[in-house]
């Protein structure tokens, strides 16, 4: 068994047993993991990797925690957090667009926000899209028409214990997923266009709009990790379905199991109303894909990713 000792002579970083994950949920659920570790830098995570492997102890790489369901029996074996020391950006002038470097850790939303005010576009569409830029990589997040790795230059992962550079047509990429799912995410490139004065006024004007959308449509004042469900493919006329409306057409929408609910602002929101258990989400996601393919014929496949044991 890993005594804490062992475990804090292999990395620098912070370094516990037995730790409660909740409060590194955007859901706030969650139960605890055997091991939690926050490395100091990208050298430390290769070290904690190559610790865990060479245990054969299972691991998994947290970000901001924006897109994930813990379990209520929390994970076993450890758990890599990024978000405190990983979030390193580096913004180079190249001319007509620009060059940046951005750890995993990083938060997305403030990189759109940072790289827009320096007059660089390509973000402002993401920027309200909760979480690290690590795990919007690893999803190929998108909103409004842009993904995330229409921007990719190249990623730098771990992958078999050894660190690797990426470019962008060596990584299988589709919507809301890629190829990287088995291997840890330490940094990237992003390319991104120099706007004219008015094209950044353009785009600060458009990225309003969108946040104030997102306030209006979807629920922020709760505890939430996001959209639960991708959207379907297009139907067999070619017309766009979105999730949020084939639950909300079942009538599902404020359906509450426990302490968590379907939102009644957006039902693709499963909301943590009131001390909310993971088992709690999880009736709640099985109860909108039953209805939903029962009234459409339609399978809805998860966007949040299950983290721990679940039955």
């Amino acid at each position: 068994m890993l005594n804490l000792e062992e475990l804090r002579q292999a990395v620098r970083g912070e370094a516990q047993l037995n730790y409660n994950l909740a409060k590194f949920s955007s859901f706030r659920i969650g139960g605890n993991a055997d091991i939690f570790i926050a490395p100091k830098d990208k050298d430390d995570v290769l070290n904690a990797v190559r610790f865990f492997e060479k245990l054969r102890l299972p691991y998994v790489v947290l970000g901001r925690g924006s897109n994930v369901l813990v379990s209520d029996k929390g994970v076993r074996g450890a758990v890599i957090s990024l978000r405190e020391n990983l979030e390193r950006v580096e913004i180079k002038d190249c001319g007509d667009e620009a060059r940046v470097y951005v750890e995993a850790g990083a938060d997305l939303p403030a990189l759109a926000v940072e790289t827009l005010k320096k007059g660089y576009g390509g973000l402002e569409n993401l920027s309200g899209i909760p979480g690290s830029v690590g795990g919007a990589i690893l999803m190929n997040a998108g909103a409004y028409g842009k993904e995330i790795f229409e921007l990719i230059e190249w990623v730098e992962v771990i992958r078999n214990g050894e660190v690797k550079i990426l470019k962008r047509d060596e990584i299988a990429y589709r919507y809301r997923g890629t190829d990287l799912q088995n291997d840890v995410i330490l940094s990237c490139e992003l390319r991104l266009k120099k706007l004219s004065p008015e094209e950044q006024a353009k785009a600060m004007e458009n990225r309003k709009a969108w946040m104030e959308k997102r306030r209006n449509t979807q629920p922020l004042s709760l505890p939430n990790a996001g959209s639960i469900f991708k959207n379907p493919p297009p139907d067999e006329n070619g017309n766009p379905r979105y999730a949020g409306a084939l639950i909300e057409a079942c009538g599902l929408k404020g359906r509450r199991i426990g302490g968590a609910e379907i939102s009644d602002k957006h039902a693709n929101f499963i909301v943590n109303a009131q001390n909310a258990t993971a088992r709690d989400v999880l009736a709640l996601i099985e109860l909108a894909r039953t209805e939903v393919k029962k009234k459409f014929g339609v399978q809805l496949e998860l966007e949040i990713k299950l983290l721990g044991e679940f039955d």
